[in-house]
């Protein structure tokens, strides 16, 4: 069960209800992820202008593997939950190759320095080694494409953070976040 009430989407403020509108418009319902931050309509601002900024850096792929690799980091089974459903629906990932990124592998070699990359830098909280910062590099990310990646990992972050703390009931398939690839 949730720790707070999460509105339904008639029941948000109104100040959140023209956001949650066009969640819906792009994945035709919404998620209970942006109904709990429908309750700030600050949050939900920055939650969604944040999404529409990261979807114009990366295709859905890559944002999928890079929320993988942090929802994975930070155990939040929703964000493992979503992300997977969109992974598949709109990135084309297998299950195999989303399950690889979760744990920092792939089945390509620049794919395997982005989510390895992505893991170290939740990992450390940013204080990633120079070695690390090099592989991203020679995998073919300038420093641009490393800031966006930073942008994007810190976006999935405030995610799992608003559905670890309220404990938000999953409303896709679940995944066992346990889970590793054979």
């Amino acid at each position: 069960m949730t720790r707070v009430p999460i509105p339904d989407r008639d029941d948000a403020p109104p100040e959140s209800q023209e956001m949650l509108n066009a969640v819906a418009r792009q994945l035709r319902f919404v998620p209970a992820l942006f109904r709990a931050a429908s309750i700030s309509p600050e949050a939900l601002t920055g939650l969604t202008q944040l999404s529409g900024a990261m979807s114009r850096a990366f295709d859905a792929r890559t944002l999928a593997r890079i929320a993988l690799a942090v929802s994975q980091v930070n155990e939040c089974k929703y964000c493992l939950s979503l992300h997977t459903y969109l992974g598949m629906n709109f990135g084309k990932l297998s299950p195999y190759e989303m399950l690889r990124n979760r744990w920092g592998d792939s089945t390509d070699a620049k794919s395997t320095a982005l989510v390895m990359f992505v893991r170290k830098l939740v990992e450390t909280r940013g204080k990633v080694v120079d070695s690390e910062l090099q592989m991203i590099r020679d995998a073919g990310f300038d420093d641009a494409q490393i800031i966006e990646i930073v942008a994007a990992s810190a976006f999935f972050i405030f995610m799992n953070l608003i559905n670890n703390v309220f404990d938000t009931k999953v409303d896709f398939p679940e995944v066992d976040i346990d889970s590793k690839a054979a």
